[in-house]
């Protein structure tokens, strides 16, 4: 169940100023710029080099202060009536648009929210601490599942209306956010109630350290709730990861595939994979990979490279802390001279995970290798803050 929720956000003439990017996202430079000539940007809140020599106790003190220095400036109002939010992102190629709420804590251990990775218990714990020091959810753990006539018809009269936020950001996506109105409210709550089953798109570190704030605060009905936004499964943006990597002193020729797959030369990186499990390039040239057993459409293509590749060929066995190995962001640009002057001259190019096989893998209680998806929206931190202690 998502549940309408009382949010602290910031008012309406700074929340362009506030809202920001996962700091992880910004340069070293970037972050400078922003905390040097932003005051309100919510980066001064989150700063992770302030106090740079504290422990990490101090530290997490030290943002829930900073926090409450900007709601005594009044950067920040706090919601009176509890109410769901409608948060559409348009960006050059894609248009989002999703509710955001609470979504009940012990959904997860219910069975009623999937997730699709496995979590580290180190980061968890940690973030966990985060979370209980600071007392406040600042960035929607994403969510997605089916929708019906109501809901779409919901969304579409909410948009009816002036939005509360209405802002362009430096990297080109426009962003808009409306508080429901009360009207709304109880269409949106049964629909909710009545909904099936719910995965995680992106933020399952987030998701599952809120869960144990929720485990360790039974008493605090407001600790119970994770900050969402769900969306319609058709909406989802879902991309790949280029792997690269280095093959230091390995020796390595196309031949040695030949068992498990037929190679096609290509004249050059594809927009659309097509028939082939994966593209690879080596010493100048792409090939298109299409294995012996396994169709394209059959597989989750990270499993199967990992399996009949990486680990056999090259002794890869730990995928997410392999100093060999590099992922980047797949696109339309062909990436291989790039790599190839950074010492990475061995690249596979992969299809995306579909929503089928996400849910798939979800409902099996499976999980995804490293880097599987990239997956939008990615949502603001600060735009919406669920504040429950």
């Amino acid at each position: 169940m998502l549940h309408p929720f009382k949010a602290t956000r910031p008012t309406r003439d700074k929340a362009y100023l506030v809202a920001t990017r996962s700091y992880i996202s910004y340069e070293p430079f970037e972050l400078e710029d922003k905390l040097e000539n932003n005051p309100y940007t919510f980066l001064h809140v989150i700063n992770p080099n302030a106090l740079p020599e504290a422990s990490y106790e101090r530290r997490f003190e030290a943002v829930r202060e900073r926090f409450d220095a900007f709601m005594d400036e009044g950067v920040f109002l706090q919601e009176e009536l509890a109410t769901y939010y409608l948060y559409r992102q348009k960006t050059p190629t894609h248009e989002f648009l999703g509710v955001i709420g609470l979504l009940d804590a012990d959904s997860v251990a219910q069975g009623k929210t999937l997730p699709h990775e496995k979590t580290l218990e180190r980061r968890e714990k940690l973030f966990e601490k985060y979370l209980d020091t600071t007392g406040f959810q600042a960035e929607p753990v994403l969510i997605f599942g089916s929708v019906n006539e109501a809901y779409e018809q919901c969304l579409a009269e909410v948009q009816l209306d002036r939005p509360e936020y209405e802002f362009s950001s430096t990297d080109r996506y426009l962003h808009q956010l409306w508080p429901v109105p009360e009207q709304w409210v109880g269409v949106l709550q049964e629909f909710f109630e009545q909904a099936g089953t719910k995965y995680i798109a992106d933020g399952h570190h987030r998701l599952a350290s809120s869960v144990r704030v929720a485990e360790g605060r039974p008493e605090n009905p407001l600790a119970q709730g994770v900050l969402c936004m769900f969306m319609s499964e058709k909406q989802l943006s879902i991309q790949a990861f280029e792997r690269w990597m280095k093959l230091e002193d390995r020796v390595f020729d196309v031949s040695d595939l030949g068992t498990a797959y037929s190679v096609v030369p290509l004249d050059g990186p594809s927009a659309e994979l097509g028939e082939h499990n994966f593209e690879m390039y080596w010493e100048g040239r792409w090939y298109g990979l299409i294995h012996k057993d396994k169709a394209a459409d059959e597989v989750l293509a990270t499993q199967l490279l990992l399996d009949s590749i990486l680990k056999p060929l090259f002794e890869v066995h730990d995928e997410r802390n392999d100093s060999r190995l590099r992922y980047v962001r797949q696109s339309e640009v062909d990436m291989s001279t790039a790599m190839g002057k950074r010492g990475y001259n061995l690249g596979f190019r992969l299809p995306p995970v579909s929503v089928k096989l996400l849910k798939e893998i979800a409902e099996n209680r499976g999980s995804m290798p490293p880097k599987s998806t990239y997956i939008e929206p990615k949502l603001r931190s600060g735009l919406l803050l669920h504040v429950f202690k």
